[in-house]
C-alpha cells in the first residue's frame, strides 16, 4: 500500500478506504475491533513518504461500543490527515448519534461517512442515505 501510495505524484490527493469487503452490503469477515485497521494505518504511515491527506474506516451497524473506537487512542496520524469514520448506516439516525459519541471517546475530530462506498448498494438507499448524512451533520 505505501508503494502504491509513494508512486502517486505530488499535489495529488492520497487516501485509503480500508475495507472487510461488503458484498450486499454486508461484512464478508466482521471486525473485532478497529486494532487491526490501527495497525496497518500505522504501518502504513510509517512507511509512506508523502502526505496521507485522509483515511476512511469502517463501522459496522451494530458497533457503538467503547471497545470497537478504544483502538483509535493507538493511531498514528498526522494533524494535517482527516479521518472519516464508515458509521453512518441506512436509515439509522439514532444509532448514528450513538456510535458518533461513543467515537469522540476515542478520536475527537473526524468526519463522517457510509461504511463502504455506494457502488454495489441498492440505488433506491441513496436518498435516505444522504438525509443520513445530513441529520449527522446537523447533530
Amino acid at each position: 500500500m505505501a508503494r502504491l501510495g509513494n508512486a502517486v505524484p505530488a499535489g495529488v490527493e492520497t487516501g485509503y478506504h480500508l475495507c472487510y469487503g461488503t458484498p450486499n452490503d454486508e461484512h464478508l469477515v466482521m471486525p473485532r475491533d478497529l486494532g487491526n485497521c490501527v495497525a496497518i494505518t500505522n504501518g502504513l504511515v510509517d512507511r509512506l513518504k508523502r502526505p496521507l491527506d485522509y483515511l476512511h474506516l469502517p463501522v459496522p451497524k451494530d458497533r457503538s461500543d467503547d471497545a470497537y473506537f478504544a483502538p483509535l487512542e493507538g493511531l498514528r496520524l498526522a494533524p494535517a490527515t482527516d479521518l472519516y469514520l464508515g458509521l453512518i448506516h441506512h436509515d439509522d439516525h439514532t444509532g448514528d448519534r450513538t456510535r458518533i459519541e461513543s467515537a469522540k471517546r476515542h478520536w475527537r475530530h473526524f468526519g463522517v461517512s457510509t461504511e463502504c462506498g455506494w457502488g454495489r448498494s441498492d440505488p433506491s438507499r441513496v436518498p435516505g442515505l444522504l438525509r443520513s448524512h445530513t441529520l449527522a451533520i446537523e447533530a
